[in-house]
């Protein structure tokens, strides 16, 4: 159960807010005082924890790793403004597409700093991709080796290439995997081998890095132990067998938001450390990271009202006007909602959006506090994955705004026109193809 203590000068592992008096504050001022009468519901991106997270994992790699390099994966949340933020702190970037690369060059990313991954690249994303340079390209099939190999030749280059496999782990840890050895993602570990002697022996290819991404909201240092175990067997394997020198070493995704990880008490320096320790001649070799949620899972805040409560089976529910099509229901998910003026302790309650989907759930845990229609309510933990895949589902997408100078709010994207989303589903040529 989910419950509040005003009395307390923190709130869900997040620093940035805290009840002062029963009202919630963000960075010490009211929230109820930032948003006014802003009409809910709506997103709020708070660029200093973004870039707080960015900065608590760069310095604990750079205690340990000579060389880092810190991706931020689109998808998890592909608004303009934020990669921005990413570009402005000299990160690196990860794309899966066409679309995402257009996103990543419109942002200032040189393709020196993008990483492009993805099992089904079109000749055309391949082409654009080498067309502008790009240094960090994983691959993941031999007829993808091929066509790079091929496209490389036409432009008279040698082109990097890392490759993704899957690893090999334990029949206990790999039951506990988001993405499994059966997986359409990466190439097992064997065959990786021939892709890796068949680049070795291509003019136009050099085999520089491996690749692995194996799960995500990952806490387990114990994980880390036995994957990295693997990867420096694997690497050295490369080394005296066929003579291939890994230079890059892709640990992916897969960590946990910063707030979820606090929580649950894993320490990112000890994590630097296992690899510094784990990996033989880490002075040559360069990390990359494709953190996600962890940089922006717990850096926005969703903003809804409480449409309507209900009691039915000795249950109260209590409906807000955000809904599972923008705070997607994954497995992984991790919201909490929390008053913006707590009215002391209440019958538990669980909360739900608007859809007439079972799903659309807020939280799969009630909560104690007292809530009613025209409540407000902060829904935490909801930048990763939810406008990436959000969707017109019977209702708008919401506005998102951007928490400026601390106290101002700045739109930094639109919520969707209902009469253009009415206009748009009549927009349909009467034309026969025929």
């Amino acid at each position: 159960m989910t419950k509040i203590n005003p009395s307390e000068d923190k709130t869900n592992h997040l620093p940035y807010l805290k009840y002062e008096e029963n009202l919630l504050h963000i960075n010490n001022r009211s929230i109820l005082n930032i948003i006014k009468e802003v009409p809910t519901p709506f997103f709020i991106f708070l660029p200093k924890r973004f870039e707080h997270n960015y900065n608590h994992l760069k310095s604990a790699f750079d205690k340990y790793i000579p060389s880092t390099r810190i991706a931020y994966a689109i998808k998890a949340n592909y608004l303009g403004r934020i990669l921005q933020h990413a570009n402005g702190l000299e990160m690196t970037t990860e794309a899966m597409s066409l679309f995402e690369l257009l996103l990543a060059e419109r942002a200032g990313f040189s393709f020196d700093r993008v990483i492009f991954n993805g099992p089904a690249k079109t000749q055309k994303e391949l082409e654009f991709s080498m067309d502008k340079g790009i240094q960090y390209l994983n691959i993941e099939s031999m007829n993808e080796l091929r066509d790079i190999e091929n496209i490389a030749e036409k432009k008279g280059i040698v082109q990097d290439i890392t490759i993704r496999i899957h690893p090999r782990l334990s029949e206990e840890t790999e039951k506990k995997l988001l993405i499994k050895k059966n997986s359409k993602l990466g190439i097992d570990y064997d065959r990786a081998m021939k892709l890796y002697k068949y680049a070795k022996n291509s003019s136009n290819l050099k085999p520089k890095g491996v690749h692995v991404h194996v799960g995500t909201n990952i806490v387990s240092h114990d994980f880390y132990d036995e994957l990295l175990e693997f990867l420096n067997d694997y690497i050295k394997d490369l080394s005296k067998k066929h003579e291939i020198e890994i230079e890059q070493l892709n640990l992916g995704g897969g960590m946990a938001s910063k707030s979820k990880l606090d929580e649950n008490g894993f320490n990112l320096e000890r994590y630097a450390e296992q690899i510094s320790v784990g990996i033989d001649n880490i002075e040559n070799i360069t990390v990359l990271l494709e953190p996600g949620r962890y940089l922006i899972e717990d850096s926005f805040i969703a903003v809804a009202k409480v449409l309507r409560t209900k009691s039915s089976w000795g249950r109260k529910w209590a409906f807000t006007d955000i809904g599972a099509n923008t705070l997607i229901p994954m497995r992984y998910s991790n919201y909490e909602a929390i008053p913006l003026e707590y009215k002391g302790e209440g019958p538990y309650c669980r909360i739900g959006g608007p859809l007439c989907l079972p799903v659309d759930v807020i939280s799969n845990e009630s909560v104690s506090y007292n809530i009613e229609e025209e409540d407000r309510l902060a829904i935490l933990n909801c930048g990763a994955y939810t406008l990436s895949m959000s969707e017109q589902f019977g209702y708008p997408r919401p506005a998102v705004y951007e928490l400026k100078n601390e106290n101002e709010l700045r739109m930094i994207k639109d919520a969707d026109n209902i009469q253009d989303m009415v206009e748009e589903a009549f927009n349909f040529k009467t034309e026969s193809l025929l």
